[in-house]
């Protein structure tokens, strides 16, 4: 499986099964957007950018559903990791009733940190992993 930074060609495959609000281009274009590759097909994307408070923050990751379970999902996330390496805290967000997300989350050591209700029908669990845990200011 390839991670790598998506490109304007990638778009009408992201488009094939994109669930999520919001502008692929735009991500693209701000260097915002990564993609997974298995036989140079897009299986999966994910989102991320600084504006959360200026934290990492992963806004989508989604994966075709005959992808799921693949392991891509993980790789996205690890590649988010990776990028951030240097950072003391990273946070993402999903819906409570996103049972594989909420799964994913915990395997890979990220804790809740707080729930926004009314949002949307579902409440949205916020999440945060502590890369450096001994040099956290705050």
């Amino acid at each position: 499986m390839e991670i790598r930074l998506a490109t304007r060609d990638d778009l009408k495959a992201i488009d094939e099964f994109d669930i999520f609000l919001g502008n692929r281009m735009t991500e693209i274009e701000r260097s915002e957007l990564w993609v997974a590759l298995e036989e140079n097909l897009v299986i999966g994307y994910i989102s991320f950018n600084e504006q959360f408070y200026t934290r990492p923050f992963v806004h989508y990751l989604n994966v075709r559903k005959e992808y799921r379970r693949s392991g891509a999902g993980r790789f996205l996330m690890l590649k988010f990791e990776e990028l951030y390496r240097q950072s003391e805290r990273l946070f993402t967000s999903t819906e409570s009733n996103n049972l594989p997300m909420l799964l994913l989350l915990e395997k890979l050591g990220y804790k809740c940190c707080g729930v926004v209700d009314k949002i949307q029908k579902e409440s949205e669990i916020i999440f945060c992993k502590d890369l450096n845990p001994s040099e956290l200011k705050s």
